[in-house]
Protein backbone atom coordinates (compact mmCIF):
# COMPACT_ATOMS: atom_id res chain seq x y z
CA UNK A 1 0.00 0.00 0.00
CA UNK A 2 1.04 3.48 -1.01
CA UNK A 3 -0.64 6.45 1.06
CA UNK A 4 -3.43 3.87 2.43
CA UNK A 5 -3.79 2.68 -0.83
CA UNK A 6 -3.49 -0.78 -2.29
CA UNK A 7 -0.12 -1.05 -5.04
CA UNK A 8 -1.19 -2.00 -8.58
CA UNK A 9 2.01 -1.64 -10.35
CA UNK A 10 1.69 -2.13 -14.11
CA UNK A 11 4.95 -2.95 -15.95
CA UNK A 12 5.58 -2.12 -19.89
CA UNK A 13 8.21 -2.49 -22.06
CA UNK A 14 9.30 0.30 -24.80
CA UNK A 15 6.27 2.33 -23.70
CA UNK A 16 6.07 5.70 -25.10
CA UNK A 17 7.40 8.00 -22.37
CA UNK A 18 7.48 11.83 -22.90
CA UNK A 19 10.36 13.99 -21.82
CA UNK A 20 8.28 15.51 -19.13
CA UNK A 21 7.45 11.85 -17.43
CA UNK A 22 10.81 11.15 -17.53
CA UNK A 23 11.96 14.34 -16.01
CA UNK A 24 10.27 14.53 -13.16
CA UNK A 25 10.65 10.78 -12.47
CA UNK A 26 14.52 11.50 -12.82
CA UNK A 27 14.35 14.89 -10.43
CA UNK A 28 11.63 13.34 -7.92
CA UNK A 29 14.56 10.91 -7.66
CA UNK A 30 17.49 13.13 -7.68
CA UNK A 31 18.60 11.16 -10.37
CA UNK A 32 19.48 14.12 -12.60
CA UNK A 33 23.09 14.65 -11.66
CA UNK A 34 24.93 15.08 -15.07
CA UNK A 35 21.55 14.96 -17.05
CA UNK A 36 20.40 16.97 -19.61
CA UNK A 37 18.03 18.16 -17.72
CA UNK A 38 17.53 21.61 -18.87
CA UNK A 39 17.46 20.39 -22.40
CA UNK A 40 14.12 18.91 -23.56
CA UNK A 41 15.92 17.92 -26.92
CA UNK A 42 18.41 16.47 -25.62
CA UNK A 43 16.28 14.17 -23.23
CA UNK A 44 13.87 13.50 -26.01
CA UNK A 45 17.04 12.30 -28.25
CA UNK A 46 18.12 9.91 -25.98
CA UNK A 47 14.50 8.62 -25.30
CA UNK A 48 13.94 8.58 -29.18
CA UNK A 49 17.26 6.20 -29.27
CA UNK A 50 17.02 4.18 -26.14
CA UNK A 51 16.42 0.41 -27.96
CA UNK A 52 14.85 -0.78 -24.93
CA UNK A 53 12.97 0.07 -21.98
CA UNK A 54 11.30 -1.69 -18.59
CA UNK A 55 8.71 1.13 -16.98
CA UNK A 56 6.86 1.00 -13.83
CA UNK A 57 3.59 2.77 -13.82
CA UNK A 58 0.97 3.41 -11.17
CA UNK A 59 -2.45 4.47 -13.03
CA UNK A 60 -1.00 6.97 -15.08
CA UNK A 61 2.48 7.66 -12.70
CA UNK A 62 5.95 6.51 -14.20
CA UNK A 63 7.37 5.31 -11.04
CA UNK A 64 10.31 3.21 -12.26
CA UNK A 65 12.23 3.18 -15.42
CA UNK A 66 15.19 0.98 -16.65
CA UNK A 67 16.84 2.55 -20.41
CA UNK A 68 18.58 -0.22 -22.15
CA UNK A 69 21.27 -0.10 -25.08
CA UNK A 70 21.56 -3.44 -26.40
CA UNK A 71 21.98 -5.57 -29.63
CA UNK A 72 19.86 -7.90 -28.69
CA UNK A 73 22.19 -10.83 -29.24
CA UNK A 74 25.33 -10.62 -27.49
CA UNK A 75 25.39 -7.41 -24.65
CA UNK A 76 22.66 -4.88 -23.30
CA UNK A 77 24.12 -2.15 -21.19
CA UNK A 78 21.75 -1.02 -18.80
CA UNK A 79 22.26 2.78 -19.04
CA UNK A 80 20.10 3.40 -16.42
CA UNK A 81 17.77 2.32 -13.79
CA UNK A 82 15.71 4.95 -11.20
CA UNK A 83 12.66 4.66 -8.95
CA UNK A 84 10.70 7.13 -7.32
CA UNK A 85 11.84 7.15 -3.90
CA UNK A 86 8.68 6.75 -2.47
CA UNK A 87 8.38 3.47 -3.70
CA UNK A 88 11.80 2.05 -2.69
CA UNK A 89 11.92 -0.95 -0.37
CA UNK A 90 9.70 -2.90 -3.08
CA UNK A 91 12.37 -4.98 -4.66
CA UNK A 92 11.11 -2.52 -7.94
CA UNK A 93 14.86 -2.32 -8.88
CA UNK A 94 14.88 -6.14 -9.25
CA UNK A 95 11.37 -6.34 -10.90
CA UNK A 96 13.15 -4.12 -14.03
CA UNK A 97 16.01 -5.96 -13.89
CA UNK A 98 14.26 -9.34 -14.23
CA UNK A 99 11.62 -8.10 -16.96
CA UNK A 100 14.93 -7.13 -19.01
CA UNK A 101 16.65 -10.00 -18.35
CA UNK A 102 13.17 -11.99 -19.38
CA UNK A 103 12.91 -10.21 -22.41
CA UNK A 104 16.30 -10.40 -23.77
CA UNK A 105 16.96 -14.03 -22.95
CA UNK A 106 19.86 -15.76 -21.07
CA UNK A 107 21.83 -15.21 -24.31
CA UNK A 108 22.41 -11.58 -23.85
CA UNK A 109 24.80 -10.49 -20.65
CA UNK A 110 23.53 -7.22 -19.07
CA UNK A 111 26.50 -4.21 -17.82
CA UNK A 112 26.13 -1.59 -16.26
CA UNK A 113 28.17 1.25 -14.24
CA UNK A 114 27.03 1.51 -10.88
CA UNK A 115 26.80 4.72 -8.70
CA UNK A 116 28.94 3.90 -5.59
CA UNK A 117 25.51 3.92 -3.61
CA UNK A 118 23.99 1.25 -5.74
CA UNK A 119 27.11 -1.40 -5.58
CA UNK A 120 24.78 -2.86 -2.98
CA UNK A 121 22.36 -3.16 -4.46
CA UNK A 122 23.42 -4.88 -7.65
CA UNK A 123 25.28 -7.59 -5.41
CA UNK A 124 22.40 -8.21 -3.92
CA UNK A 125 20.38 -8.90 -6.55
CA UNK A 126 23.47 -11.47 -7.73
CA UNK A 127 24.85 -9.31 -10.64
CA UNK A 128 28.71 -9.80 -10.69
CA UNK A 129 31.11 -6.90 -9.75
CA UNK A 130 33.84 -6.63 -12.95
CA UNK A 131 36.55 -4.09 -12.69
CA UNK A 132 37.69 -3.64 -16.24
CA UNK A 133 35.25 -0.47 -17.18
CA UNK A 134 36.94 2.64 -19.37
CA UNK A 135 35.14 5.54 -20.63
CA UNK A 136 36.13 9.03 -22.22
CA UNK A 137 33.73 11.01 -20.39
CA UNK A 138 31.66 13.26 -22.79
CA UNK A 139 32.07 17.23 -22.63
CA UNK A 140 28.38 18.52 -22.48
Amino acid sequence: MLGGKPLQIITKINYPISVQQFLKLYKTANFVQGKCHDDPTRLQTMLDNTQLTVSLWDGPSLIGLARCLTDFEYTCYLSEIVVHPDYRGRHLGERLIHQIRAYLGNRVSLILRADHSAIGFYSKIGLTRVNNLFRIHREA
